[in-house]
C-alpha cells in the first residue's frame, strides 16, 4: 500500500470514528454528588478460561488516591441459552473466574451476581467473530518535534466487515511499555461489507515495540456503553452510560461476551 493511499485511508477512518462518536446521545454526568456505586466489569471470550468478573466499589469523583475497594465473597454464575451453568471462583480479591467456560458465537449468556447485598443480572449475546487479517504501521511526523525524541508510529488494523450484518467492534492495543489510551469502539454503519483499514489513533508506539492488538466483536448494548465511556475519556466510570446490568440501584459497569481475534506486531523502523 503506497503512502498516499494510506494517508487517504487514515483521513477517512478518523472521520468515521468522529462520526460514530458524535452520533451518539451525549451522556450528562453528574459525578460530584454521585453515591458510592458497586462496579462490575464482566468479560467472557471464545477461548477456554478467558473470562473474568471484577467487582469493586467506586471512589468519590474528587478523590485522587488511585485506590479502589474490592468486593470479596460474591456469588457469580453465568448460564447460557443451552442450559449450561458455570460457577465462578474468586481467584484474587474481587476477581472471579471460571476455568471451564468458553464462549460460543451466537449463544446468549446471562450473568448473575450477588454481592454487597445486591442481586444483579445482565445478558450478552456473542456475535460472530470478525478476523483481524493483518496490521500495518506508519510514521507520525510532527514538524516541530525534538529530533532526539524517539520516533512514534501509528498502528492500523486491517479486516473485512461481513455485509448485511450489524457489526460492532472494540479494539484494544498495548505493548510491554505502552498501554492503550482511552476506549476505541467502531460501528459498521458506514463500512458495511468493506475491507477496512482503521487506525488506533489515540495510542502511539515506538520502534521495536511488540504490540498486541485485539479486534473484539461486541453486541450493540456494549458498543453504546463503551461509546459513552469514550465521550468522557480520562475520567472516572460515568454514573449513567447505557448498561446491561439490571436489578439494583447504584450499580455501574458492563457484561460482555466477546469474539476475539488477536495478532502481535513488531514495529520495525520505516524510512
Amino acid at each position: 500500500m503506497n503512502k498516499l493511499k494510506l494517508n487517504i485511508l487514515t483521513i477517512i477512518s478518523i472521520c468515521f470514528a468522529l462520526v460514530f462518536t458524535s452520533c451518539e446521545k451525549v451522556v450528562d454526568l453528574d459525578l460530584d454528588d454521585a453515591p458510592q456505586a458497586l462496579v462490575i466489569e464482566a468479560l467472557l471470550h471464545d477461548s477456554i478460561g478467558d473470562n473474568y468478573v471484577i467487582i469493586s466499589k467506586s471512589k468519590p469523583f474528587n478523590e485522587n488516591t488511585g485506590t479502589f475497594e474490592t468486593v470479596s465473597g460474591a456469588t457469580v454464575v453465568v448460564t447460557d441459552n443451552f442450559g449450561n451453568s458455570f460457577s465462578f471462583i474468586e481467584v484474587l480479591a474481587g476477581v472471579y473466574n471460571s476455568p471451564t467456560l468458553k464462549g460460543i458465537e451466537g449463544r446468549t449468556y446471562v450473568l448473575s451476581v450477588y454481592a454487597d447485598g445486591k442481586s444483579i443480572t445482565a445478558q450478552s449475546t456473542m456475535p460472530p467473530k470478525i478476523n483481524l487479517d493483518s496490521l500495518s504501521h506508519q510514521k507520525i511526523n510532527r514538524p516541530f518535534s525534538d529530533p532526539n525524541d524517539p520516533q512514534q508510529y501509528r498502528i492500523y488494523t486491517h479486516f473485512y466487515d461481513t455485509p448485511n450484518f450489524n457489526n460492532y467492534y472494540r479494539i484494544k492495543a498495548s505493548s510491554r511499555t505502552v498501554k492503550q489510551k482511552g476506549v476505541l469502539v467502531l460501528s459498521d454503519n458506514l463500512i458495511d461489507g468493506d475491507n477496512v483499514v482503521f487506525p488506533i489513533f489515540q495510542t502511539e508506539f515506538e520502534e521495536n515495540d511488540t504490540v498486541s492488538v485485539q479486534l473484539l466483536s461486541i453486541d450493540e448494548v456494549n458498543y453504546r456503553y463503551f461509546n459513552a465511556l469514550a465521550s468522557s475519556q480520562g475520567g472516572e466510570v460515568p454514573g449513567n452510560p447505557e448498561t446491561n446490568l439490571n436489578g439494583a440501584e447504584n450499580v455501574v459497569g458492563f457484561f460482555a461476551a466477546y469474539a476475539k481475534s488477536e495478532r502481535k506486531f513488531i514495529v520495525t523502523p520505516l524510512p
